[in-house]
């Protein structure tokens, strides 16, 4: 038996399984065009805010204008009172409220410091973010004009007054991810767990036992490494079309900004892929059905995303589950992407989490090769048995 005799078999099975086919080809499309979408609009806008105007002045409903032409809210309610506004908010028709004081005009020309209060549903960590920081840069702009104006009154020249009316100014600048956008931080992570995840269950249907107690029977007549290395290289060769096609095309296609080189990003995903083979043929021989495969991967996503440190920094994530997350490919495989691809970080510095891919890809590459040979050579009865069940 040759190389090219094992290469034509594995190939055929793989086409032969639909219910692998569907979930590389039909699942990946799916996930790559349905998932980003309720994150289109990157930051939500336009968030619905009660106001409770106590005060009724100029200068209150001067700053109510003003609330309502900021981008990142809207003024849809007006009530008379706190009760009126929270029962809003309990039924979810507003967002958050702001409260104007009574005497606010008058404490504001006295040179007092009238205390606005906001509040909003934090059930929404996003929204709740928009909707103070709306609140709190209208009020800081309306408390700069009235700063200058009184210091215009005083004598001070009016260009004069526009630089001094604060001994500090803040300049707010994001690092990376400088649209402050949902869409551009956790997608291309999640389209990273998808392609892990994915693989897992494709190789689980594949080289998965068929019928329950039995096991593979392709060690009868090839070496175990043989088989290990053909199914790594068949898989690779797949999820390299299919994970440039995510990186690629589909992240040009929602605008999210790249940095990193095709090639950086091809020397990263080999080890990644192959890692990932390597772990997914360990659990389907450990697996009783290759039908686990699928159940496997769907319990194990939501755990993966919240432990591969995009969702949570890595420093706040217990220790003992972050060992756990070190011997997941996804996790230095996300690492490595979002720093050079997002933040802009050469290869050089991503060099660690490089490192520890071609680790994860030896180990796993060594123990599927161990686990296959050992089922091949401790159930010679029930891989003839299998043999005659399951055609090669």
């Amino acid at each position: 038996m040759t190389w090219l005799v094992l290469l034509q078999i594995e190939a055929r099975r793989i086409l032969a399984n639909r219910a692998l086919l569907l979930t590389v080809f039909g699942g990946l499309l799916l996930y790559a065009f349905l998932y980003p979408q309720p994150y289109i609009k990157q930051t939500p806008l336009q968030q619905p805010i009660a106001v409770i105007n106590a005060d009724g002045s100029q200068l209150s409903r001067q700053l109510i204008r003003m609330v309502n032409a900021n981008p990142l809210l809207q003024v849809s309610q007006q009530v008379s009172s706190i009760e009126e506004a929270q029962q809003l908010l309990v039924e979810r028709q507003v967002g958050g409220l702001l409260v104007i004081p009574k005497h606010f005009y008058r404490d504001v020309l006295m040179g007092r410091s009238p205390t606005l209060s906001y509040a909003g549903d934090a059930s929404y960590f996003l929204v709740y973010g928009t909707i103070v920081q709306g609140l709190a840069t209208t009020s800081a702009t309306l408390a700069a004009q009235v700063k200058v104006a009184k210091m215009v009154v005083d004598g001070v020249p009016s260009s004069l007054a526009s630089t001094l009316y604060s001994p500090v100014k803040l300049s707010a600048n994001a690092a990376f991810n400088t649209h402050q956008g949902y869409l551009d931080y956790v997608i291309p992570a999640v389209f990273i767990v998808i392609l892990h995840q994915t693989l897992l269950i494709a190789i689980g249907l594949h080289a998965g036992p068929s019928i329950p107690a039995t096991k593979p029977n392709m060690g009868r007549f090839f070496p175990a490494w043989k088989i290990v290395t053909v199914r790594s290289l068949l898989f690779v060769a797949i999820y390299w079309l299919m994970s440039s096609f995510y990186i690629g095309v589909v992240l040009d296609f929602y605008g999210v900004h790249h940095w990193a080189s095709i090639g950086d990003i091809n020397k990263l995903l080999l080890p990644f892929l192959l890692a990932t083979s390597g772990l997914a043929m360990c659990i389907a021989a450990i697996l009783p059905n290759r039908d686990y495969a699928t159940i496997v991967g769907v319990m194990t996503s939501l755990p993966i995303v919240f432990l591969c440190g995009f969702i949570w920094p890595i420093s706040s994530i217990p220790m003992p589950l972050n060992i756990i997350a070190d011997l997941v490919p996804a996790k230095p495989m996300v690492q490595g992407m979002l720093k050079m691809n997002q933040m802009g970080a050469s290869f050089q510095e991503i060099q660690t989490h490089f490192t520890h891919l071609w680790i994860l890809a030896a180990c796993y590459f060594s123990l599927a090769t161990a686990i296959l040979y050992r089922q091949t050579q401790s159930s010679p009865k029930m891989a003839l048995i299998s043999a005659e069940k399951e055609p090669l």
